[in-house]
């Protein structure tokens, strides 16, 4: 029988957490053979965007979409049992998804493996986006007819242009504008200064309000301008319900006004008009109709992999590796979009609808074991990127590209700590609770997230114990770097034993304050933050001090050992209600008469020093040796990481 390919070296992909952990896990590589069955019982499913899906799946006869390479998969595990490996290889080309994949037990029990696999990495591309054809010139800009999903018009926030992310058009068209003063309420109203009237005037329907706080957004639409009082009015209310999200908490807040009929205004910009049933958009030089080729997002999630909750049942061992995920929509909450942070936000589904919920990924995990993602791009996406949120354990994600993304770029865990009585009753963890853990991130690049949201993360770490996240490189983000914990005070929760190292943190919080490079919450025995290289965090305008590291509402029981910082427009550390923390020989470069650490409600005698090193300095660079020790590693003969 003809052998088409090696198996993927599955043993690379086990997390260290489990080697951390005494965990020993023997998996046994096989050889990839055709669709035939073979001895050693591994089958390979063939798609192309070329194929057919009456065909049987081979290399030879591809089907021609995921859906039915996955009613193959299941075919598969019906006939044969758990124990096979399957091998679905997408072939290049772009996969235009109908409805969310869904990976359940039914496709992949284990403990054999279920693999995704570009037959060339980056070129097999999974898009919940559609093609907009039908396009016209009218005076200096093109026009469409807005597209209709489920018979109703989308009222998309995105179109992407020959792969580029055009920009929705905005006014300023760079930098932002300063209210004057909050209207009565602090919540429906405000009154912008009078050098700035000019940009409401025109036709303002469809416009949108995007309300700066210090560390989220809330975006709302416009009732009503008054030239003679300069008072703006609004159809929605700003800002979540606690107190310090009000219009004006921080004086003369920034702002920006999106979707204005007179806002475009600059090559590569576009509006919904909704008005007129048409997407306009001002070509870039070089761009002509003929070879356009324009994407809006339909779908609200690409995939979905998930146990069986109704018997507990995990999904095990799906690996996903060298594929592209891209064009994913969300929508805003019809009462308004209102941030608390990291885009968490209020669903506002009624009058009196309380609480907040994460925004949606484009791929998200539940109730999954030994999942891996591997030489995969996550971009253009109009929420937030991967999640592992319930009852995981055991992922991986190597070597990965996270960018473009509205949202987060990836979250872990949720923001409660799940017990025991809440999960299923095959769910086992050395924590001794029902969170989320054990997820592995490593040699991945996250960047230009939050690109609607600017209260976006590059990785997230809610409730949830025994991550390692290390040799990363996470940049160029309006807020954080790097997030872990989610709790406001000291008491305990599952955030715990979660080791942050060697990544490479830079050019974060361009846009917001009161975050940081790396930012903590609550207490977190065990956790350790090691070895990470910090630096171009600019001062904050206004509003709370942005920092290299900053340890905020209970932030106790950590370790903060080896960091380089520098560059930093405040103190490279804060530390705002903090207790017991311990900082050993990191090296803290401050501009000219800033203090290394910023004390906020906090007692500095419940810190621990040993041996900080701190330098003043307008200019300094760090020595190649850090340098080299920190981001993504180059990949060995064996597949390894290696320097």
């Amino acid at each position: 029988m003809k052998i088409a390919r090696n198996s993927p070296n599955v043993l690379a992909l086990l997390p260290p957490f489990s080697r951390e952990f005494g965990i020993l896990l023997v998996i046994l590589q096989t050889t990839v053979v055709g669709v035939a069955w073979a001895s050693n019982e591994v089958v390979e499913i063939h798609v192309s965007p070329h194929g057919r899906d009456s065909s049987p799946g081979t290399a030879e006869q591809p089907v021609a979409s995921l859906e039915r390479a996955i009613e193959l998969v299941r075919n598969v595990r019906n006939k044969k049992g758990p124990n096979i490996d399957i091998n679905v290889v997408l072939d290049d080309g772009v996969y235009r998804l109908e409805h969310p994949l869904i990976i359940t037990p039914a496709e992949n029990p284990g403990p054999g493996h279920l693999r995704f696999i570009a037959a060339n990495v980056g070129k097999a591309v999974v898009s919940g986006g559609r093609l907009l054809t039908g396009w016209k010139q009218v005076a200096q800009h093109w026009e469409v007819a807005i597209p209709s999903v489920n018979n109703q018009p989308l009222l998309t926030r995105e179109l992407f242009i020959n792969g580029r992310r055009a920009v929705r058009a905005r006014t300023p068209n760079s930098g932002f504008f300063r209210i004057d003063r909050p209207g009565p309420d602090k919540r429906t109203s405000l009154f912008i200064r009078p050098e700035d009237a000019w940009a409401f005037e025109g036709n303002i329907a469809g416009c949108e309000f995007v309300y700066l706080h210090d560390w989220s957004t809330s975006r709302v639409k416009i009732l009503s301008f008054d030239p003679q009082t300069l008072q703006v009015v609004f159809s929605q209310r700003v800002g979540c319900s606690a107190p310090h999200y009000e219009i004006g908490h921080w004086p003369h807040a920034r702002y920006f006004l999106e979707n204005g009929e007179r806002m475009l205004d600059q090559p590569g910009e576009w509006r919904l008009d909704t008005e007129r049933g048409v997407i306009a958009y001002l070509p870039q030089p070089g761009e002509n109709l003929e070879s356009i080729e324009a994407v809006v997002p339909i779908l609200e999630a690409l995939a979905q992999i998930r146990g069986d909750s109704s018997s507990g049942v995990p999904v095990r061992h799906v690996q996903w590796q060298g594929i592209v995920f891209e064009h994913c929509r969300f929508d805003l909450p019809d009462a308004g979009y209102a941030a608390g942070q990291a885009t968490v936000y209020e669903p506002r589904r009624g009058p009196q609808s309380t609480g907040r919920e994460m925004m949606p990924a484009a791929v998200t995990l539940d109730l999954a074991d030994g999942c891996a993602f591997v030489d995969c791009s996550f971009r253009h996406l109009g929420g937030s990127g991967l999640w592992f949120r319930r009852e995981c354990r055991n992922g991986v994600v190597r070597r990965c590209f996270f960018h473009d993304i509205s949202g987060n770029g990836i979250n872990i865990g949720e923001t409660l700590t799940r017990p025991l009585k809440d999960v299923s009753p095959e769910w086992t963890s050395p924590f001794n609770n029902g969170c989320t853990y054990g997820i592995h991130v490593e040699d991945s690049v996250i960047r230009e997230c939050g690109v609607q949201f600017f209260e976006a993360v590059g990785i997230w770490i809610g409730i949830s114990p025994g991550n390692v996240i290390e040799h990363n490189e996470v940049a160029q983000l309006p807020y954080t770097g790097i997030s872990v914990g989610w709790s406001w005070n000291d008491q305990p929760t599952g955030c715990r034993d979660n080791i942050i190292r060697a990544n490479h943190i830079h050019h974060c919080m361009l846009i917001l304050h009161d975050g940081g490079g790396i930012y903590t919450l609550g207490r977190q025995p065990g956790t350790r933050i090691v070895n990470n290289l910090i630096h171009d965090i600019p001062p904050n305008e206004d509003g709370a001090e942005s920092n290299g590291i900053f340890m905020d509402e209970g932030s106790s029981d950590i370790l903060v050992e080896g960091q380089t910082i520098y560059n930093i427009g405040r103190s490279p550390i804060r530390f705002h209600k903090a207790l017991e923390i311990t900082l050993r020989r990191n090296t803290l470069v401050c501009q000219p008469g800033v203090p290394p650490y910023r004390y906020n409600r906090t007692d500095p005698k419940t810190l621990r020093f040993e041996g900080d090193r701190v330098i003043e300095a307008g200019q300094w660079e760090p020595p190649a040796e850090v340098e080299s020790a920190v981001g993504p590693r180059k990949m060995g003969n064996s597949g390894s990481p290696s320097r």
